[in-house]
């Protein structure tokens, strides 16, 4: 009779720690999920992959701001990075009708991110230009904003964003760090 009380035992203590167990996995996995959701929230602010969308008018013909954007990329191809500048390591990948690719390399780490701009014309003295660049990194979250910097000193180098209707259209939601970065720009 002492054998089969010891077997009892035996088989409620196993049940107890198996139990325990399956709780433990459970509160560990609910855990896990609230970190999830808890860093994904934080993230909703803007993009889960670092990137960065643009829309900019400019009271330009589409024709002469192509020819800007493109011959600045072209300039901007050199390998020789002066300082801490990122005007440099520019690729003009193609021009197709209204669009241009390009990619930039960032010159210390070398990544690279994919770059476009569709040109279209709502009047003959008008472009509305769509801009996009995109972190080649599948694991780039945040970019201290090189997605945005990637297009707008584009911008900036060719003479576009001087033009006195130049407007540009964005948001934290659409754009990795955009308003940090945008508040950190020269005037």
């Amino acid at each position: 009779m002492g054998l089969l009380r010891d077997e009892a035992l035996s088989r409620s203590a196993d049940s107890s720690y198996s139990s325990n167990r399956t709780m433990m996995v459970c509160v560990s996995a609910l855990a896990a999920l609230a970190l999830g959701i808890g860093i994904l929230c934080a993230l909703a602010a803007g993009p889960l992959h670092a990137q960065c969308a643009v829309e900019w008018k400019i009271g330009i013909p589409c024709f002469d701001v192509s020819s800007l954007l493109v011959n600045q990329i072209k300039e901007w191809s050199t390998e020789t990075c002066h300082g801490k500048s990122q005007r440099c390591l520019y690729y003009l990948v193609s021009i197709h009708a209204e669009d241009i690719t390009a990619t930039h390399t960032t010159p210390v780490m070398r990544f690279v991110d994919d770059i476009t701009f569709n040109l279209s014309s709502p009047d003959p003295d008008t472009c509305e230009v769509q801009g996009r660049s995109v972190s080649r990194s599948w694991y780039a979250i945040l970019d201290s904003g090189t997605n945005y910097l990637n297009m707008y000193n584009l911008m900036r180098g060719s003479g576009l964003s001087s033009s006195p209707t130049f407007t540009e259209s964005t948001s934290d939601r659409l754009c990795t760090q955009f308003s940090s970065t945008r508040q950190n720009l020269p005037p």
